[in-house]
This record gives structure tokens, C-alpha cells and sequence, in this order.
């Protein structure tokens, strides 16, 4: 065994072997792979190895169309069998919502390049003629699907590694994970030590127990999943043909054939979990006993969507761990306040993904950046909120909504609440209906007296459009107050903070006492990694805002470019301080009811902050609007939160004060082209693309993706950030969705929605330079309708921003 390596992978399932090949395919040698027992001895063998392209998410849906592509060239690549099959997979639907997503996601499907078309009854029979069509509407039909042996794959990548210089131990058993004084990584094992600077826990169902050797609580709990093998059943001998994989999400389960005989996996309402408290030393590459009296009412619907399944015996019964999340997604990438350790692991559907996964992983690695937004399957996308009763709970939840459909809007109850603020009980007595972003529960929107918030799950316009319009109307016209404490807040303190954060942000940080600004962090390539609202302090201390679901994201990329001569401190006090959001017209005549600071314009002007009391509270005011309108952030200690809201709704009363959530600040923030990180800014574009040139300040300063911007600005951009006026009166363009100019796509929507003030559908999104301009015309695709869309100038609402500056 080597006693040095760069790279140290842990876990020798399909995940582990892809990372280590698409490293060598990088460049990197010097890496390893170990495995407790043989490769693939995990939750790989087990697994009934599909490779479906169908997916919710876009970056999910390119990750599994290069694994399918790689599974199809990797035997004549490595000479090494794979028993990939390329057949094809049909999903079926009963429900008119169904076929919405269906034509949402065949839209998004052109982004990605992936086969994907929306077929009806008679076109399912064809392909897949063992089918009753009772009630059956259409089907997504992507004909690129297929099946791989997950062993054979597995060894494939292997070998491919081997090839590349890649060495693998198995029967390795790994016994320690520590971080030594030098920075690197010792792994220890029962045949040895080996220092690394890198190592990935690629351990699957392990993956958790293995986190814990060093001190990470990975958000990881296994479920059990089974899967039928049939006996041979005499229609498939007939037929004597390949035929596509068959899902019925309706009635959850997957259906595909195994020789003369047919593979059944139900997904069933009421999943059991396995080794949530620590994997028994016993189990290695073991099964489960099977539990069919759990799945028995999804095999009675199987069977008669599929009657030919009816009058076959069962061969065999097989089930596994498979690991889970608690949002149904993977971990990859790096692991908060433990430098160089990385997560590859939590792959509910690990087969179909492991090929990208490990190829998405491997350039994050070597290159510092992925090619493609990484940030829904970051592990730093969750907190400490997420222990194993929260992970248990949602990903029994996740399991059993497996197939469901996906609502805009939906908040899906397991595992709630998880953090709430000090008003979270005043505002659901008053109508709150709450979301769930890092655990928080914020209001979304306010359901008005005497119904309950209960939100309608459709794709057209839902029962709380209304209220949302009560509310933007209000903060408009009047006053509103927002609860929007989930923001993550950082303290960045000492002689270095100024000279850290000027190289760190895309924009110089405020020179000034009070003073605020808005930036970019920027990736190596200047891409945009995230976004803050900083508000300088004193000469030696400032106060940094950013999105709620990126608390330990932020805080570990900060940590990690933080110099280390210790002349930066940084602390994060996000749960000890609470944000009540002041914004309207009347947003000065209320606050100056609760407080003697002077709020005129010469008193307390835009893009400032000042230490004041508002109702005798000590808070710090800070004059920034993200709803395009006068108002305030009042930042205060989490313990005057409630006193604080009660005097300030006592006192605007009657000045027409009203609750507003998140929907209503989107609403308005759309009219004003106000980007959102996440959707409209992300890690594959840059601030001059997403029409933020004005906070990219060049002169006489060096930051992170300097040379990356200069480039580009340059050299040109392909595309740009622009709003639009969508002409779609019931339903509003989803995120993903392609533009067109004639047949041609053109461009992708960034994020949609209503614009309640100007009365129309509205969207975000990046055209080519040549349609930027105001008053050009192109097509937004709304659930499988073209729309005409135009775009507007930078804002559809107070082009001229001035009404924040009151």
C-alpha cells in the first residue's frame, strides 16, 4: 500500500470507481481507492441498475444523460463488459398535472440536450404492449433510458481507472479519518496508513457511520428498498423483443424486463428505515428480509396496469439499503470547516447519476469549480438543523413521494418545524402560511381572516394569488412588515477585514462608517459563487447578509480564502439576531412614530445603516428595499423580536399596516428585475451576464475572478440577464424553461412569476445580445404552450429606482 497520495477515495461502489476514473481522465494520478470488502459490495450490487433521464432538476438531468452516455461507450473504452442496454422508458399518467410537468420538463429537456417526448395512449401501446390504458392520459417517452448490471459497470470504471494509474486496495477496512497539522488527511486502515491531501467519503450506505470517525454528522439515512424478480413470463417470450422500462408514478413503482421475466420495484407509502443509529458490524454485502405485506397494495395496482404480471410466480425477492437526504438528493462536493473532505454518497437512485456525479466531483476537485451549478447537491446546502430524527423523517417522506408530482410552491410537511422565530405563533394566528428554507420557517403568504392557509397545489393560478395581491398592493400603496430572520449573518472583525473583503467581493467594500453595498463573490472563472449585503461597522469591523440556505456554505468558503495570519475573525451570530423587513410609502411616518433618529433623506439616507431605537429597542436600521419601495431592515438581538413586532403593528395601524410574505416579495421584486442568487445568479455565469456590471469595481483592486471578468468584458458575453413581459394569463413560466426565437432556442428563463402591480406575468432570463433590447419579442415556453414575451426595459416597476429613495 502507498503511504502518500493526492487524492484518497473511500468506498469502492459505482459513486467511489467513477470519481477515481474521471480523475485520471483529469490528469490526477496519484490516487486511490479503498474498499472494506470487494468493489460494489455496498448498495451497488443490489441495485436494480436503471438509468432513467427523466428528472425535476436540469443539472440532475445532465448528470444522468453523460452517465448513460459513458455506460454506452465505457465496454469499448476498458474492453471490460457493462451490460448496458439502451431500451428506452416510458412514465405514464392518469392525472391532467402530471401532463403539465411532463411538458415542463420536455421543455427543459432541450437545455440538456436530452430525448424527452410527451406521447399518447395509442403511441405507449406500440412501445409497450403488455400495458392496460385504463385512464391513462399520455406518457413521458425518453428513448435514450436504458439499464446498466451495476457490477460490471462499476468494474468498468475500475479498470478504467487502473488504466489511468489509479490504484485500488480492497479488503481494506478504513479505521480512522484525521486531519493532521500540516493540513492533510491521514486515513487509517487495517493494512496501513495513508497521507492524502484530499479524501472522499464515498461510502454509500456506510457514508454516515464513516463521517462520524471524524467528527461529521453527513444528513444520511438508509431506507430499505425492494424489487421482485419474476419467472418467466410467456407474453415476453412472445413478444420477443426489447422493450422500455416501464413507471407508473400513480401508482409508484417501476417495471422492466430480466431476461424472459420482468424486474417490479414499488416505491410504498410507508417506508422502514435501516442503520440510522450505526450500520451492525455484522452487515456487509448482505440483504434485508423482505417485508411484501408493505408493498402488497402497490403489487395489486402493478398488476393490473400490467395484468400479464398477474399470472407469473415471483423468482426472487430482493432488499437493500439504499441511502437517502432528507430532499431526495445526493451529496456532493465539500464538507463544512473540514478542508479537502469531500462527500460523494447519499445516491438514492445512484446508478442512473453515478457517472456524472463522479465526473461534476472530480472537476470540482482539480479544478476548483464544476462545470455545471453544484449547489443542490452541496452537503453545505444544510445545517445543523438536519440531525438524524430530521433526516429520518424527511426521507421517509421523500420515499414515499418518490413519484409524486412537484408543485410550484409546495411545502411538504415531514420533519417541521425545525427553527422558528420568536413571531412565528403571532403570524399563524394571523393567516401565515410558512415555507421552509434552511430549516426556518418563514411566511410566504397570509391567508385573510376567518380561512385557513392551506395552499392549493396546482400549476395554474393557486387560491393564495389573491392574497398575494392583498399584500403588494398594500406594501405599494401603505406599509408592510416582513419576518425575515432566516438571513445568514457573519461579523467579519480585525486589521485585515477591509483588505480580506475587498479581495474576496466583486464589489469594494462601503469606505465608510454605516455605509451598505451590494456584491458578488466570484469563483476562480468569475462565476458567481454567491452574494452579500455588507454593511461596514467600524474601521475594522463589518456586517455580512446573505441568503438563508447559504449559512454554512458562505461560511465555510469565506473561512477557506480567510488569510491565516489571524488578522480576520469571523463569526457567524445568524440564530441570535432577527430581520423585521419596514418597506412602503408610509414606512417613514411609522417607524418615526417609534423613534427620535431623524429618517429623512438628509438624516438617514439610502444605503445606510445607523444604531437606533425603535420602540425603546436597540436595533441597527438598515435603509435597503429588495421590493423596490422606501423602507427599512431592522436588525435586532432575537430576544426583543416579539416586543419589537407588537409596538411596530400597535403603531402603524392606522397607517393600513399588513403582514406580507415571500410571495409578495417576489412579486415586487420581479417588477423591478432584482436578481435572485440561486436561479438568476449561480456558478455558471457571471455578473457582467447577469446584468451586474455596476457592482464588479475594477479600478486599482485585485479580487477573486479578476482575470476571469477582465477576459470576458474583453473578449464580449454570449448572453445577458433581462426581463420580460410574458403574455400567459393563468400561469406563469417555470425556471428552466427554454426561450425561442422562431424554432430556435435562444435562451433560458431564470426565474417566473406575477408581477401584481403591473397586472402581468413575468420573467426573468438570458438572451443573446442581439434580443437584449427593449421592446424585442421572443417565446417563453409556459408548460408546454409558447407565449409571447417582450422584453421590457431594466425594470417593468419605478424604472428609475427612485421610490426606495424617498
Amino acid at each position: 500500500m502507498k503511504s502518500h497520495a493526492r487524492v484518497v477515495v473511500i468506498g469502492g461502489g459505482i459513486c467511489g470507481c467513477s470519481l477515481l476514473y474521471h480523475l485520471t481522465k483529469l490528469g490526477w494520478t496519484d490516487v486511490v481507492l479503498i474498499e472494506k470488502a470487494e468493489l460494489t459490495a455496498g448498495s451497488t450490487w443490489h441495485a436494480a441498475g436503471n438509468t432513467p433521464q427523466y428528472d425535476t432538476s436540469l443539472n440532475m438531468m445532465r448528470m444522468i444523460k453523460y452517465s448513460t452516455e459513458l455506460y454506452d461507450r465505457l465496454e469499448a473504452e476498458t474492453e471490460q463488459p457493462t451490460g448496458f442496454e439502451k431500451c428506452g422508458s416510458i412514465r405514464t399518467t392518469i392525472l391532467q398535472d402530471r401532463v403539465y410537468q411532463f411538458k415542463q420538463l420536455e421543455a427543459q429537456a432541450k437545455h440538456s440536450g436530452t430525448e424527452f417526448h410527451v406521447i399518447g395512449p395509442n403511441e405507449i401501446r406500440d412501445i409497450f404492449p403488455f400495458i392496460s390504458l385504463d385512464g391513462i392520459i399520455c406518457a413521458a417517452w425518453t428513448p435514450q433510458d436504458g439499464y446498466t448490471d451495476p457490477a460490471s459497470t462499476t468494474h468498468a470504471l475500475a479498470k478504467g481507472a487502473r488504466m489511468g494509474g489509479a490504484e485500488i486496495y480492497r479488503h481494506t477496512r478504513v479505521t480512522d479519518v484525521k486531519r493532521l497539522p500540516s493540513g492533510e488527511w491521514q486515513v487509517v486502515t487495517d493494512k496501513g496508513n495513508i497521507i492524502c491531501e484530499h479524501v472522499v467519503n464515498a461510502a454509500g450506505t456506510w457514508a454516515r457511520d464513516l463521517g462520524l470517525i471524524s467528527g461529521i454528522s453527513l444528513p444520511i439515512v438508509s431506507m430499505e428498498h425492494q424489487y421482485l424478480v419474476t419467472d418467466e413470463i410467456d407474453e415476453v417470450k412472445q413478444w420477443g423483443k426489447k422493450f422500455p422500462l416501464l413507471r407508473d408514478p400513480d401508482a409508484s413503482f417501476y417495471l422492466r424486463r430480466e431476461k424472459m421475466g420482468m424486474i417490479f420495484g414499488p416505491y410504498e407509502r410507508e417506508g422502514a428505515i435501516f442503520g440510522a443509529y450505526g450500520i451492525p458490524k455484522e452487515f456487509g454485502a448482505d440483504l434485508l428480509p423482505p417485508d411484501t405485506d408493505r408493498i402488497a397494495y402497490v403489487v395489486e395496482m402493478a398488476c393490473a396496469r400490467v395484468p400479464c404480471l398477474a399470472s407469473t410466480g415471483i423468482k426472487q425477492i430482493v432488499n437493500g439499503p439504499i441511502p437517502h437526504a432528507p430532499d431526495g438528493g445526493p451529496l456532493i462536493g465539500p464538507v463544512a470547516g473540514h478542508p479537502k473532505y469531500w462527500a460523494l454518497n447519499g445516491f438514492s437512485v445512484g446508478i442512473s447519476q453515478a457517472g456524472g456525479a463522479g465526473k461534476y466531483l472530480a472537476e470540482w476537485i482539480v479544478e476548483g469549480e464544476a462545470s455545471i451549478e453544484m449547489f443542490e447537491f452541496d452537503p453545505r446546502r444544510f445545517g445543523a438543523y438536519a440531525g438524524i430524527e430530521y433526516t429520518i423523517e424527511k426521507s421517509k417522506e421523500v420515499y414515499a413521494m418518490m413519484y409524486a408530482v412537484s408543485y410550484p410552491g409546495e411545502e411538504r410537511p415531514a420533519g417541521r418545524p425545525a427553527k422558528t422565530t420568536p413571531i412565528y405563533e403571532r403570524l399563524k394566528e394571523q393567516g401565515a402560511f410558512f415555507e421552509q428554507r434552511y430549516g426556518w420557517e418563514r411566511a410566504a403568504w397570509f391567508a385573510p381572516a376567518g380561512e385557513k392557509a392551506e395552499a392549493e397545489l396546482t400549476f395554474k393560478r393557486p387560491n393564495w394569488f389573491p392574497h398575494v395581491a392583498r399584500e403588494v398592493k398594500a406594501v405599494r400603496e401603505r406599509v408592510g412588515v416582513l419576518d425575515l430572520s432566516g438571513f445568514s449573518k457573519f461579523e467579519i472583525s480585525g486589521p485585515g477585514a477591509e483588505t480580506f473583503l475587498d479581495r474576496v467581493c466583486a464589489n469594494r467594500p462601503p469606505r465608510k462608517t454605516g455605509g451598505i453595498i451590494l456584491t458578488q463573490m466570484l469563483t476562480k472563472k468569475g462565476r458567481i459563487e454567491s452574494e452579500a449585503t455588507i454593511c461596514r461597522l467600524a474601521d475594522d469591523r463589518f456586517y455580512l447578509l446573505s441568503a438563508a440556505v447559504a449559512q454554512t456554505h458562505d461560511k465555510d468558503w469565506l473561512e477557506k480564502h480567510m488569510p491565516t495570519d489571524g488578522s480576520v475573525q469571523l463569526a457567524d451570530i445568524t440564530g441570535g439576531w432577527g430581520v423585521l423587513v419596514v418597506a412602503g410609502p408610509r414606512s417613514r411616518d411609522l417607524l418615526s412614530k417609534l423613534t427620535h433618529q431623524d429618517l429623512s433623506n438628509e438624516g438617514f439616507p439610502w444605503l445606510n445603516a445607523k444604531e437606533i431605537e425603535i420602540a425603546g429597542i436597540p436595533v441597527r436600521a438598515m435603509r435597503v428595499s429588495y421590493v423596490g419601495e422606501l423602507g427599512w431592515e431592522l436588525h435586532h438581538e432575537m430576544t426583543f423580536q416579539r416586543t419589537l413586532y407588537d409596538r411596530i403593528m400597535a403603531a402603524g395601524a392606522d397607517l393600513g399596516v399588513a403582514n406580507f410574505g415571500t410571495a409578495a416579495m417576489n412579486s415586487m421584486r420581479l417588477e423591478k428585475a432584482y436578481r435572485a442568487w440561486g436561479s438568476d445568479m449561480n456558478t455558471e455565469v457571471t455578473p457582467i451576464e447577469a446584468g451586474l456590471d455596476r457592482l464588479v469595481k475594477r479600478k486599482d483592486r485585485d479580487f477573486n475572478g479578476k482575470a476571469a471578468i477582465e477576459a470576458q468584458l474583453k473578449e464580449g458575453i454570449r448572453w445577458r440577464c433581462v426581463l420580460m413581459k410574458v403574455d400567459s394569463p393563468d400561469m406563469d413560466a417555470p425556471t428552466n424553461a427554454p426561450i425561442y426565437a422562431g424554432d430556435k432556442v435562444i435562451g433560458i428563463v431564470s426565474s417566473g412569476g406575477y408581477g401584481h402591480t403591473v397586472g402581468s406575468s413575468l420573467a426573468l432570463g438570458y438572451l443573446p445580445l442581439d434580443k437584449i433590447d427593449a421592446g424585442s419579442t421572443v417565446e417563453v415556453d409556459v408548460f408546454g404552450e409558447r407565449r409571447k414575451a417582450v422584453v421590457v426595459p431594466e425594470a417593468i416597476y419605478d424604472l428609475d429606482n427612485q421610490r426606495p429613495r424617498m
